[in-house]
């Protein structure tokens, strides 16, 4: 899923700069105080209103993620070095595991297609949900399916109870998003900067259709969709199968973290708008990190589940309390 909604701020021009650091120089006689507390002032006032707002959303959020960021580093510190839960016997099962994975999908797709019309399923959008919900579900069936299978074995370090995974789930809900919110918001400030075009305020393309759809039904059957079948189905292959191949083949934590959330941001491209690209793939990387971070931890995909749920089902809503958003 996706990337979420960032709220876009749009560089100052040039002139604007320049008038906030004259308003500096007119102050530069008051006295010390008085110009710590008035030069920002001034100099806030002379960027463009998008700008600033960027600027103070990233100000708001900079506590947030730093502390995010420490707590991160120093769980990463104290990952044990064995892996937990449950392991493929070779590497390769588990790459194998995600070919079969990615075929589900499409297989799955292909049925849902070939159903539509016989079902009355005529809408274009009602019909790409219908798609989705079953290569999904075919998706979890081969994966659950896989590694309940003789070809996965327990690894040595057994994993954590649901109850403290859940726990640990909603913790990391709370403390990963700022840092996922506050990244993504600072490559899209820095676009302009960088000459490249902003963002869309929408950039995934179930949220695209979600908020031009404006069906209540649509928007019911997809929150279900996003918020509960789509983390299942990738946490199950990123955090169960790929993630676990990975240490198998002796690759650390966090190298094991990195790389399958290099990879799962990756299969992202196609869904995220040309423009909105740098700014969801940070995200989807960061996000995808912390999940990684949460399966060493847990041992399990329990917490990277709930946690991916409740991003999804953030976004939802984000993009549903948008403003321009069609009612409902």
């Amino acid at each position: 899923m996706e990337t979420g909604v960032v709220e876009s701020g749009v560089v100052g021009s040039t002139a604007g700069l320049l008038g906030g650091f004259a308003a500096r120089h007119a102050v530069g006689r008051a006295s010390y105080p008085a110009r710590v507390i008035v030069t920002p002032a001034l100099l806030l006032q002379s960027i463009e209103p998008e700008a600033r707002d960027g600027l103070l959303q990233l100000a708001f959020l900079a506590p947030f993620a730093i502390f995010g960021g420490i707590l991160a580093w120093r769980v990463a510190r104290t990952l044990p070095a064995e892996p937990a839960g449950r392991l493929p016997r070779d590497p390769a099962i588990g790459a194998l595991g995600m070919l079969g994975y990615l075929f589900a999908g499409a297989l799955g797709a292909a049925l849902a297609a070939s159903l539509s019309a016989p079902l009355g399923v005529e809408d274009e959008q009602f019909a790409r949900l219908f798609r989705g919900v079953a290569g999904n579900l075919l998706q979890v069936a081969l994966v659950v399916a896989l590694i309940s299978s003789k070809a996965f074995v327990d690894a040595p370090r057994a994993a954590g109870s649901r109850g403290r995974a859940l726990l640990e789930g909603v913790a990391a809900f709370v403390i990963a998003v700022p840092a996922v919110a506050f990244l993504g918001l600072a490559v899209q400030w820095l676009l302009p900067i960088l000459g490249l075009p902003t963002a869309p305020e929408t950039s995934h393309e179930t949220l695209v259709l979600l908020r031009e759809k404006g069906d209540a039904l649509f928007t019911a059957l997809t929150l279900a969709h996003v918020a509960v079948l789509v983390p299942l189905a990738e946490e199950a292959a990123w955090r169960g199968l790929m993630q676990p191949a990975i240490r198998r083949a002796g690759v650390p934590a966090l190298a094991a973290c990195a790389t399958t959330a290099v990879l799962f941001a990756g299969i992202h491209w196609s869904v995220l708008a040309p423009e909105g690209r740098a700014v969801g793939l940070t995200m989807l990387v960061t996000l995808g990190f912390a999940l990684g971070l949460l399966r060493e931890r847990t041992g399990g995909i329990l917490a990277p589940v709930l946690v991916h749920a409740l991003f999804n089902a953030a976004n939802v809503a984000m993009t549903l309390g948008s403003p321009g958003a069609p009612p409902r």
